[in-house]
């Protein structure tokens, strides 16, 4: 699982299930917690832990301040883009390599998220 911190819980549980497609495998709404995947819950799961007043969420830039940035692997990367572009979401940064094509994308607290799929061979 990989745990991101936010400041509003309810408004980051509906973009992730709402924009991005995760699914609830399990919530603890009065105490801002829960826990998501795009697979209904076989593989990695996505934890969105909501900070108690006074707390904040801190960012890496990509240079000097550096936080997690969790890759989810998808089969089509251009279809998955427009898929939520569609559900009004906008790519950061698309990286087309000769091993692997990603593209990044911000969730509303601030943190990067990336898609990506290997070239193929």
């Amino acid at each position: 699982m990989i745990v991101l911190p936010v400041t509003d819980w309810e408004k980051a549980r509906d973009w992730y299930t709402e924009k991005l497609g995760f699914k609830p495998v399990y919530e603890a709404p009065d105490d801002r917690w829960g826990e998501y995947s795009l697979d209904g819950g076989s593989g990695a799961t996505l934890g969105l832990w909501g900070l108690p007043a006074g707390y904040e969420v801190v960012h890496g830039d990509g240079a000097k301040r550096v936080a997690p940035q969790p890759y989810f692997l998808v089969e089509d990367l251009p279809a998955t883009v427009a898929e939520l572009e569609k559900r009004g979401l906008d790519s950061e940064h698309v990286y087309s390599g000769d091993e692997f094509r990603t593209a990044r994308f911000r969730d509303p607290e601030g943190h990067i998220l990336f898609l990506y799929e290997y070239a193929a061979k």
